[in-house]
């Protein structure tokens, strides 16, 4: 969990500095955003279904109940 947290908080840094270049254009700009934000999302939904796994397997592997 920590290594997916690292590299979303790099991603997330990267997305808000944008491209290493000294003149980027709008595109690539736009680009730099698309991918960031797409692995920003992945990296999300991997970070939360850890968080799950783990909480699952505190509780001795038994699957949540609903509260219905």
């Amino acid at each position: 969990m920590v290594v997916v947290g690292l590299l979303l908080l790099l991603d997330v840094a990267y997305f808000v500095r944008g491209s290493l270049e000294w003149f980027p254009t709008d595109e690539q700009q736009d680009k730099i955003r698309r991918v960031t934000g797409a692995i920003a999302a992945l990296l999300a939904g991997i970070e939360i279904g850890l968080w799950w796994l783990l909480r699952y397997l505190r509780r001795g592997g038994h699957p949540p109940r609903s509260r219905a």
